[in-house]
């Protein structure tokens, strides 16, 4: 039986109209560096011309700056970003934590690399169609809280970008978005499809960073007092949300389990995975050998679960990881 949300897609793709009555959203996990499996998953959709069948992409962390990617039809020249050398060592610098700076400069990487090798590429996503909504976690409250409604131009787009990326203590202090502090959604809300959910998403299309049964694991007792004990000084509603993390997340792959053991529960739900056993990469990876096959997964994994819409090739024929330089 084809999955209510593929047919949806098909429909729509075959049709060039999304006035179906449905609501069609698109979620993208988060994960530092584990973007680039998503990104994969992005690519395949950009790739068959599918970005146009939905209504809103919803990100969190790498997550909603793929997202954004996909909205502005350059997907190929934002994967770049993952393997040219001169970028991601720039961006990425453990050697910054000792006091000369973010250890994830993601300042850099928004404000100046994506216009660098994307111009316009701010304009893009605000003209897509399709609505973009990047989450990001309220410092004082600890709550996920979807930036949509906050972007209304190129300066407060960059601000909501940074906001979702904003990771703590790694890439400096909180974004400010109109009055408010953000942090990284991944702390609230790293597989925001709640937030799609309470937009009335009738049907919704979930791109992982994370292979099929891997889960959040709770931190150490050493980096669980350390974090939280840095993360109180901002709020101690940010430091609990920290704390929980791992079992919201167990919560919410709980739910994506039962929708996908049952197809008939609503919303409809697809998550698109990566197998057990294939590549992956830790969050702040930067060896451009390790970050190929993970990202080569991630578009044959979306290849493999959209088969029927998504035209078949050579799996990462047009992986822009092939052709750095």
């Amino acid at each position: 039986m084809t999955h209510p949300v593929l047919e949806v897609l098909a429909r729509r793709a075959a049709s060039g109209s999304n006035d179906d009555g449905a609501r069609l959203a698109l979620v993208v996990e988060g994960g530092g560096m584990r973007g680039a499996v998503s990104g994969g998953m992005g690519l395949a959709l950009h790739e068959a011309g599918l970005t146009h069948c939905f209504d809103a992409a919803y990100g969190s962390s790498a997550g909603g700056l793929g997202a954004a990617w996909l909205l502005s039809g350059q997907v190929e020249a934002g994967l770049k970003t993952y393997f040219d050398p001169s970028i991601i060592n720039r961006v990425i610098r453990p050697g910054r934590a000792l006091g000369r700076g973010p250890i994830v400069d993601m300042e850099h990487m928004i404000g100046t690399i994506y216009e660098r090798v994307a111009p316009g590429f701010f304009e893009l996503v605000l003209a897509s169609p399709v609505e973009l909504h990047p989450l990001a976690t309220d410092v004082e409250t600890g709550d996920a809280v979807d930036l949509h409604r906050r972007i209304r131009d190129v300066p407060s787009l960059v601000a909501t970008l940074r906001a979702t990326a904003r990771l703590p203590m790694l890439a400096g202090p909180p974004v400010d978005v109109d009055g408010r502090r953000y942090l990284d959604a991944g702390l609230s809300a790293a597989i925001p499809f709640r937030a799609a959910m309470t937009d009335g998403a009738t049907h919704i299309l979930l791109l992982r960073s994370r292979r099929t049964g891997d889960r959040t694991a709770p931190p150490g007792r050493g980096g669980r007092l350390a974090v939280a004990r840095m993360l109180r000084r901002l709020g101690p509603e940010v430091a609990a949300a920290y704390l929980s993390r791992a079992e919201r997340e167990g919560i919410d792959e709980d739910e994506l389990d039962r929708h996908a053991a049952d197809q008939s529960l609503k919303p409809s739900m697809l998550s698109v995975q990566t197998p057990v056993g294939a590549p992956t990469v830790s969050r702040l990876e930067r060896d451009p050998a390790k970050l190929a096959p993970a990202l080569d997964a991630g578009r044959t994994a979306a290849v493999d679960a959209l088969a029927g819409i998504v035209r078949r090739g050579v799996p990462g024929s047009s992986n822009p990881s092939k052709r750095r330089s």
